[in-house]
């Protein structure tokens, strides 16, 4: 007679449904998620690439972010570069206007608004800490507030506090950018044209001015020395022009610099991720494909299995 089954059998039976739910659970995760496993097991074979990878992407992206919040510093910092080229260019024609006009009437009020706004724009805060103070973020970097307080100094350089470091950062591992803008550095040649025409006005030469003697306040109409003094006095407004346009077009430069360097970061970030997805994604029909196998292949074992526990040799006698 034809033995039914045996033991050993059974086992065998039962490990290939094991094996064969093991797969359905595998195919079940894959189409889940997409991925080629729950972990680097399931991939062991190109663990160490995947990891690299990863590491490179994460490191891209923490300079990516730090990059743009440099690209925000100085969208920020343009904004006062060319309103401080403003001011210059606005100074410059007042000057001009006085001489043709042969009137001092309102030419230190002007002056004085000027100052203000040099004063505000070098004050220039994000989150908190100022932009043209150095490293010295903390502290003001213009210590004046008026007039009286200018003419107080024993020159215009003294109404600065920034420090003389430079703010820089690292773009990539391999370069870094200085982006810094010194308030002494882009200031002080209008707050001392500005200075220079006060101090005339209040009665005192400034320094080199000696033979527009006498100062005094500007008349209505401009004595000779008056005239000569503010003619003199264009060529120091060109100085502070040039001084606050070459810093706005350094500005420009690093800020063309950070979007470029964005961009490139960008481009790699999604090489990374292709290069990334080919590695741990699947084919997702060739998944679902599998997935349907893995389905047939448990139901027929388990019918199988079933169908031996039903036999009994009573069938057969």
């Amino acid at each position: 007679m034809t033995r039914i089954s045996t033991f050993s059998q059974g086992q065998a039976l039962v490990s290939q449904m094991l094996r064969n739910q093991e797969y359905l659970r595998t195919q079940q995760t894959r189409v889940g998620t997409g991925k080629e496993g729950d972990n680097l097991k399931e991939i062991a074979r190109d663990a160490n690439v995947l990891l690299s990878t990863r590491s490179v992407s994460s490191r891209t992206d923490s300079y990516m972010g730090a990059n743009r919040e440099l690209a925000i510093r100085l969208e920020l910092q343009n904004s006062a570069l060319g309103g401080i080229a403003e001011i210059a260019d606005e100074f410059r024609n007042d000057l001009i206007k006085t001489v043709n006009l042969n009137s001092g009437v309102g030419l230190v009020d002007k002056m004085k608004d000027h100052m203000d706004r040099l004063v505000n724009l070098l004050n220039t805060t994000l989150n908190g800490k100022f932009l043209f103070a150095g490293t010295r973020t903390d502290v003001s970097p213009i210590t004046v507030s008026s007039t009286a307080d200018l003419l107080a100094l024993p020159s215009s350089a003294a109404a600065f506090s920034n420090n003389a470091v430079k703010l820089s950062q690292r773009l990539d591992d391999n370069r870094t950018m200085e982006y810094g803008v010194l308030a002494s550095d882009v200031g002080e040649p209008l707050l001392d044209a500005i200075r220079r025409v006060q101090q005339f006005n209040a009665g005192t030469l400034p320094t080199g001015a000696g033979a527009y003697a006498p100062a005094g306040a500007f008349s209505d109409p401009l004595a000779e020395n008056q005239v000569n003094f503010l003619v003199n006095e264009f060529g120091v407004a060109l100085n502070a022009i040039a001084t606050a346009r070459g810093a706005e077009e350094m500005n420009g430069i690093h800020m063309n610099t950070v979007a470029n360097q964005l961009e490139r970061q960008q481009e790699e970030i999604n090489f990374l991720d292709i290069f990334t997805a080919e590695i741990e994604n699947v084919d997702i029909a060739e998944a679902i494909a599998n997935l349907k196998s893995g389905e047939t292949a448990l139901q027929a074992s388990l019918q199988v299995i079933g169908r031996l526990g039903r036999l009994s040799l009573l069938d057969f006698i």
